[in-house]
């Protein structure tokens, strides 16, 4: 029934319409297997033998147009700070509350890390063989990620005082300001020590050598596998002229040597090899669109535990021979990518263009009224625990609609959301020039502004006229609302 005009006293325990315990929707855990398209085992770990001092692994300030002011916890994902926004490991995808939460299967065949420089703006993940952290560019497998070494040991490897410098050696040295193009610095021509025999030796001269995978031809280069310098095949497989190779393994070839280098056998060498740093561009096989693309945006898992020579290709031709000779349109792309990582989803902005404006609102639902709410007005337990805040919490009004009112109403949900109150005016946008200002000033006279049920005459009101125990503590937040809709529906009245 309705509840009384007035109340007897101070109320026992709150009322009904507050959860009693956890949402029945618990977020999930770390998902429980791989999908099987997904190589499942780890590359050998290749600790550097470059002594050369560490840059910054990270840029020494956020752009001018930085997040600041942003919401930053990502789930199994890490805060990008150029984009303001949440990048997700192969394997996940962003949630209704743009957090790295969701398991899925669509960017099982993606790179989300596709031009990253590791040691710099490549994901950290923590590798329990070598004891320490690693930053690396083609992580299929990895969902315990970080945006830098220190928060990567801090979480893993906490009683370790080596793991940070160790993490930071374990990558080639970033050869700032080698980054960009066209300047007069050099880096050393030299990869790690490899620990596998598809990875390419710091000692590695330039010779001829068969690449038996995938030119299944002779090219000249340091990027022949480790176990053709070993004992008993050198002979065999390295030439100082490429006649000599020519005759040995492709005599019937009329284009041999191929004029092209090799693939490199094992990706996480490209470092020492690419120009520009840090990643080749290579035509690769789209099974989705039955033809071959080029690019670093190929797959992660086609660059990793020594798949590369088998799916990443120097030309057009090699890609569409093996896999679609019947295709008339292929390959169906040609341009070179040479931006950073995150520029694939920001590919008509700029660089020196701002970034799109985000604005930092809060959106919870108001389960009465069938709408969200945008504010910070919500009740204490909606962000009681971590649990609540993914529930109940959300960046945009489209994942707080979409989350509660799917089934309901979404259209209903999004052409209707209701302004509440902020306690801190939010930012207008993603510039760090924003003030934090207070929008409660004299709490009293904040509540005093509400609307209130008048329980007798069935309506709600906003004539500061309220019975004066509801603005006691206890009662207000069950009693007042921003906005007459909120009290209606909560009351019924109206």
């Amino acid at each position: 029934g309705q509840p009384s005009s007035q109340p007897s006293g101070q109320p026992s325990s709150q009322p009904s319409s507050q959860p009693s315990g956890q949402p029945s929707t618990q977020p999930s855990s770390q998902p429980s297997s791989m999908p099987s398209e997904s190589p499942s085992s780890q590359p050998s770990s290749q600790p550097s033998t470059q002594p050369s001092s560490q840059p910054s692994e990270s840029p020494s300030a956020n752009p001018s147009q930085g997040c600041e002011n942003m919401r930053t916890d990502c789930g199994w994902g890490i805060f990008n700070p150029w984009t303001c926004r949440c990048d997700c490991p192969v394997g996940i995808c962003l949630d209704n509350n743009e957090q790295c939460y969701h398991p899925c299967r669509e960017t099982i065949h993606t790179n989300p890390w596709g031009g990253c420089s590791p040691g710099w703006d490549c994901p950290w993940f923590p590798d329990q063989e070598s004891g320490h952290c690693l930053s690396e560019l083609h992580q299929p497998n990895n969902f315990e990620i970080y945006r830098t070494s220190k928060e990567c040991c801090d979480e893993h490897f906490s009683s370790s005082s080596a793991c940070l410098q160790d993490s930071k050696n374990s990558h080639d040295p970033f050869p700032w300001p080698i980054h960009f193009p066209g300047t007069e610095n050099t880096r050393p021509f030299a990869p790690p020590v490899a620990e596998d025999i598809w990875g390419t030796e710091a000692s590695h001269r330039a010779r001829w050598f068969p690449d038996l995978i995938n030119k299944l031809n002779c090219v000249w280069g340091k990027n022949y596998e480790n176990w053709m310098t070993t004992e008993g095949f050198e002979a065999y497989y390295l030439f100082g002229n490429d006649e000599d190779c020519c005759e040995k393994w492709y005599p019937a070839r009329s284009d041999c040597p191929d004029v092209q280098r090799a693939v490199n056998p094992e990706a996480e060498d490209e470092p020492w090899h690419s120009d520009p740093y840090s990643m080749d561009n290579y035509y690769f096989p789209d099974f989705g669109r039955t033809s071959c693309g080029f690019g670093r945006d190929y797959p992660a898992w086609f660059g990793h535990s020594g798949y590369e020579k088998h799916y990443l290709f120097r030309t057009g031709d090699g890609c569409c021979s093996k896999y679609f000779p019947t295709v008339a349109n292929c390959p169906y792309e040609n341009s070179i990518q040479n931006d950073y990582f995150w520029t694939n989803y920001e590919d008509n902005v700029y660089n020196l263009d701002d970034m799109p404006v985000i604005y930092n609102h809060t959106y919870y639902p108001d389960l009465n009224s069938g709408t969200c709410v945008n504010g910070t007005d919500y009740p204490a337990w909606m962000n009681s625990d971590i649990d609540f805040k993914r529930l109940y919490l959300f960046k945009k009004l489209e994942g707080c609609c979409s989350h509660w009112f799917t089934d309901w109403d979404l259209d209903g949900c999004m052409n209707s959301v209701i302004q509440g109150k902020y306690d801190v005016e939010p930012c207008p946008e993603n510039r760090p020039e924003c003030n934090h200002m207070s929008s409660v000033t004299n709490k009293t006279e904040t509540l005093m502004g509400m609307y209130y049920p008048d329980i007798d005459a069935h309506v709600c009101r906003g004539d500061r006229n309220m019975p004066s125990w509801m603005l006691s503590e206890g009662y207000t937040e069950w009693y007042l609302f921003n906005t007459r809709a909120q009290c209606c529906a909560a009351f019924g009245f109206c």
